[in-house]
């Protein structure tokens, strides 16, 4: 369908991919001769530009399109898929110029090259100089801040050998450091890639040379290199997750040195410390439930959870979960007031009102839960099965009978009719609706009955909320 065609081509896709400012480049771009002589190409930019501001998701069918840019003349699907594929292969030059424009090194570094190439020796000492200075006020000091140095160098040889004399001392030392950093540094991370590809994904994976790397860098002296320091500690982590010394070690050499690394970076080696804290705290190690709070902290302070501007709202119920457990309500309060804005906008209703609802509760503001569970449906089934879970805990607190029985009945129904939860997962719940039910109609006197239930509880293992089962039996 024609429809189709414009939703559905590279072009339409990739600038709906880009925000407004970017699209304004893009055009400032399209109106260079040096770039683009069509202006036909302007104009259809124009139009397609104007209906994505409007809305993405409506978007004219081509005819229409045709109808407005060429006017009186009949429309010719073969030219405008020309004219599609022309403005796409200027969108991908865009792209990758406006990438360039934005690194200054970058930018330094290929006009090394061209003075190498075109033999330009009078630009030569200043290029260098200019290329040095910026790379070394460039704070990061990452894999590739060292990529960039063998570059600058490899120039500067090359230069070297162009101007001819021999007296001055070659600079291949520094080409061979910069290189063997790089080519260390990458080796280390692509050894964790590895790891945590194995995690995930459950996949094979056969890479080389990882005992050489190790030895070449303790015979080098190369343990403080920052880039190499950080991601030896993290193989350490991957390697040997039993010894929580690693853990400590990384955590003091992370801290110290994330000035060093781009924010992107830092966030792939936090997620991986922050799972080890999540696996250490599922295994009852309870201290680990403050450093991950600790550290979760430190990156919030740091906006490195940030991607695109947007809170992942993952990390964002785990710091309210953690944060809850340790009664740092005060704190928990701020951060969702803080951050809950930055919540992707098809996600932020339900995550607020879920998390608000869990301080709530463990505030024992009951009627609030209440309030905020009741006053939204939830398109998502584990903020349901979540949110379903938190009103049984709290009907149960402030003893609404009536109220808790209901909804025993009505979330088993909401178990039994869904199709999109898994049967694992359902089970949890369906074991915590029954133990709850039961514990509901023990009397406080009945020994018996709590003994039987406790042993029952205790022997089961795929229960949801377990703990809190647990800690409403003791009370009793």
């Amino acid at each position: 369908m024609t429809y189709t065609f414009m939703k559905d081509s590279k072009l339409i896709k990739t600038l709906i991919h880009l925000d407004k400012t970017e699209r304004n480049r893009y055009k400032r771009f399209l109106i260079s001769p040096f770039f683009n002589s069509d202006e036909n190409l302007v104009s259809i930019f124009d139009f397609i530009d104007d209906h994505i501001n409007k809305n993405p998701n409506e978007l004219p069918e081509k005819q229409i399109l045709w109808k407005k840019i060429f006017k009186g003349i009949p429309f010719d699907d073969i030219r405008l898929r020309k004219y599609f594929s022309d403005l796409f292969k200027l969108l991908t030059k865009f792209l990758s110029f406006d990438f360039y424009q934005r690194d200054p090194i970058v930018q330094d570094l290929y006009l090394l090259e061209v003075i190498n190439e075109r033999k330009i020796t009078n630009l030569s000492k200043s290029g260098v100089k200019n290329a040095r200075i910026r790379l070394e006020a460039n704070e990061f000091r990452h894999s590739q801040a060292y990529l960039q140095r063998y570059a600058l160098e490899r120039n500067n040889y090359e230069i070297l050998n162009l101007e001819g004399d021999r007296n001055i001392r070659s600079n291949i030392e520094e080409i061979n450091e910069a290189l063997d950093i790089f080519y260390l540094s990458e080796k280390l991370r692509l050894f964790c890639n590895e790891f945590e590809l194995k995690i995930l994904a459950k996949h094979s994976y056969k890479l080389t040379y990882i005992e050489e790397v190790k030895n070449m860098i303790k015979l080098r002296g190369y343990e403080n290199v920052p880039s190499i320091m950080l991601y030896s500690k993290l193989l350490n982590l991957y390697t040997d997750s039993a010894n929580e010394d690693n853990y400590f070690s990384l955590r003091q050499s992370v801290s110290e040195n994330n000035p060093l690394f781009p924010k992107k970076e830092l966030a792939e080696i936090y997620s991986t410390m922050i799972n080890y804290c999540s696996i250490k705290i599922n295994e009852g190690n309870s201290k680990f439930l403050v450093q991950l709070f600790d550290f979760y902290k430190e990156v919030v302070s740091q906006d490195i959870l940030l991607e695109d501007q947007s809170f992942s709202p993952y990390h964002f119920k785990n710091i309210v979960v953690i944060g809850l457990r340790l009664k740092e309500f005060n704190w928990i309060e701020a951060f969702i007031t803080d951050y809950a804005p930055l919540l992707p906008e098809n996600q932020r209703d339900n995550s607020l009102s879920f998390n608000l609802a869990q301080l709530y509760f463990y505030q024992k503001k009951y009627d609030l839960v209440i309030k905020t569970l009741q006053s939204v449906e939830y398109d998502d089934y584990i903020y349901n099965l979540n949110s379903k879970t938190m009103l049984i805990c709290t009907y149960y607190d402030t003893g609404e009978t009536d109220a808790l029985f209901f909804l025993f009945d009505s979330f088993r129904a909401f178990l039994n009719r869904n199709n999109e939860i898994p049967e694992a997962r359902k089970v949890l719940y369906r074991n915590f609706v029954s133990i709850a039910k039961k514990l509901a109609r023990i009397t406080p006197k009945d020994e018996k009955a709590k003994q039987k239930l406790t042993l029952e509880l205790e022997q089961m293992n795929n229960v949801a909320s377990k703990n809190w089962l647990l800690e409403k039996l003791a009370e009793l």
